[in-house]
């Protein structure tokens, strides 16, 4: 007992916080893809924000709506919405595992890109370095079998990889602002930004179908919920840290299968997990010795 103590007081909160954003945003991306079905990316994104702006707005109903760095803020609500919109545009013509794998590269972009963004500070340490590496070798191993890769649709979410990375790393330049303040300003941005463009190429809303509400509105808690995670873990830890542990997220997907749809998984699912698991509780254990208190949220 005293040791298991010992290990969870060890473990990285930054990390921890992500590796639960990949589970919420694992059951998003299932709800997107049954929407889908029907709407296109933009319908998504607007309908969506019908449940995920008053789930922001609970949750900072007390809390002053002020930003400090409001050009920083600007720029992660920009990358986020060009992220989202490609992200739910891939779900449209390639399975979750595939548009998985694409998407794993954005912890490596991250881990590039965070120090010549935001400082030396956000260097990632040779160890950490190979838990990334050895992240990406086990969702290849674990996605590879199933992977259908090569069509238009895999550019878009190679883009949504792109532009991800970018909002991921000023989301941890924003560290010192409110986790669920930078949430919400976030719903409220995409919510207008969807609604101008659909003005601008439909001319008028139409409204979805009753059958596909349910699904847009785990789209929209999902999606809050997630955020608020994720925010809360970049406050809380270097950019290339949390990011490694988003290899997780295919897992989740796979564990999901297995439990509600009866799927059991092959020997390199197993392998390739196994890999993934390890290498993010190898991060979320080990110290990291430039882990900074998390910030006002």
């Amino acid at each position: 007992m005293h040791r298991m103590r010992d290990t969870l007081k060890r473990m990285n909160r930054g990390p921890m916080l992500m590796i639960l954003a990949t589970l919420v945003l694992t059951a998003m991306s299932a709800s997107v893809k049954v929407a889908r079905t029907e709407l296109d990316t933009l319908d998504i994104v607007l309908w969506r924000s019908i449940f995920a702006i008053p789930l922001a707005w609970w949750w900072v109903r007390r809390t002053p709506l002020h930003i400090q760095r409001k050009g920083l803020l600007a720029v992660r609500i920009t990358l986020g919405f060009l992220a989202m919109l490609c992200f739910f545009t891939a779900l449209k013509g390639l399975p979750l595992a595939d548009t998985n794998m694409i998407t794993k590269l954005q912890p490596i972009l991250i881990a590039l890109g965070a120090p010549l963004f935001l400082g030396r500070s956000e260097r990632a340490s040779p160890r950490l370095w190979g838990l990334l590496v050895l992240g990406l070798a086990g969702t290849i191993i674990l996605l590879a079998p199933g992977i259908r890769m090569g069509s238009v649709w895999g550019l878009w979410a190679l883009a949504s990889s792109v532009f991800s990375a970018g909002a991921h790393i000023a989301l941890r330049g924003l560290k010192a602002e409110h986790s669920g303040v930078v949430v919400f300003w976030l719903q409220i941005a995409v919510f207008v930004m969807a609604l101008v463009l659909i003005a601008i190429t439909k001319g008028g809303l139409e409204f979805p179908s009753s059958h596909l509400w349910p699904a847009l509105a785990g789209v929209g808690i999902f999606a809050t919920g997630g955020q608020l995670l994720m925010t809360h873990a970049y406050a809380a830890a270097s950019a290339s840290r949390v990011a490694a542990v988003r290899f997780v997220g295919p897992v989740w997907g796979i564990a999901a299968d297995v439990m509600f749809f009866g799927g059991w998984p092959e020997a390199h699912v197993w392998i390739g997990g196994a890999i993934v698991v390890s290498a993010g509780l190898v991060v979320t254990v080990l110290r990291d010795p430039g882990r900074q208190a998390p910030g006002s949220g």
